[in-house]
């Protein structure tokens, strides 16, 4: 039996950070006192050096709390050509220690980073799902609770989103319907969005979760979402449960819950509980 408590943040974008915002965040968070802060991706503005010691400075503020992230789009340089063909992620594996994809065994949770974005593309996402596959394969994860984590989301609220959607999406929720994953959560368009898997794929069997987490610190948010991050609270004793809070930004700097999801598992999968 477990309870975990994560801290999703994502879309940073250091670069683009208002003053204050970031030492708001680190309070939030220093008062709610996570387990594990997951980070989904595009942690700087244009992968440029001094965008990622700023990103490092605020990781070290943290610790100890354990950090999983993965890399966004904007992580790899848009304009040095050289580096994004042949060393695009150059800078995110010198942050995070040269792992693109890391996993966090919590107890009974498991929560798999992993990388859906690519050089070839500059904004749209994509899996190899024959390289996901054998990397679900290779992971013999005993876990009631799963939890899949990349950059790119799954569904959305707006119809101008739906651009922005992982490509080759359908083939990845049948794989995590096989994989037994409980939780999808990502991020990019800072558009915080909370759903169950059946409205968008009636053909996966299993209903998941599926969040998108909103910009933690950037200027670039979306009418109607300020900055924020989604906490997750996991608990698997008896029927697993898992309660999503947004947490947005307010007047005095600091994250508080605005809207508050809770699910429970059941036979068929995820439903509100």
């Amino acid at each position: 039996m477990s309870r975990l408590k994560i801290a999703h943040l994502s879309d940073p974008h250091f670069g683009t950070i208002l003053p204050g915002v970031t030492e708001g965040l680190i309070a939030s968070l220093q008062e709610i006192a996570p387990d594990l802060i997951l980070i989904t991706g595009d942690i700087t503005q244009r992968a440029r050096a001094r965008q990622f010691r700023a990103a490092k400075a605020f990781t070290h503020a943290l610790k100890p709390t354990p950090f999983i992230a993965v890399p966004g789009n904007h992580d790899i340089p848009l304009f040095n050509i050289f580096v994004r063909l042949f060393d695009p992620y150059r800078g995110f594996r010198k942050l995070f220690k040269d792992q693109l994809e890391k996993d966090f065994v919590y107890g009974d949770v498991a929560v798999i980073g992993l990388a859906s974005t690519s050089r070839w593309r500059h904004i749209q996402g994509d899996f190899d799902i024959p390289r996901i596959r054998k990397r679900f394969a290779a992971h013999k994860f005993d876990a009631r609770v799963r939890i899949a984590a990349f950059h790119h989301p799954m569904d959305c609220a707006k119809y101008i989103d739906e651009k922005n959607l992982l490509r080759g999406r359908e083939n990845a929720m049948t794989l995590f319907d096989q994989a037994q994953v409980d939780l999808v959560v990502g991020g990019h368009i800072h558009d915080p969005y909370i759903t169950l898997s059946d409205d968008r794929y009636p053909h996966v069997r299993r209903r998941m979760i599926l969040a998108v987490a909103g910009t933690c610190l950037s200027w670039r948010t979306r009418v109607g979402a300020p900055n924020s991050f989604n906490l997750i609270e996991v608990a698997t004793d008896q029927t697993p449960r898992i309660t999503i809070s947004r947490m947005d930004i307010g007047a005095n700097q600091r994250f508080t819950p605005n809207g508050v999801h809770h699910f429970e598992r059941g036979d068929g999968g995820w439903s509100p509980g």
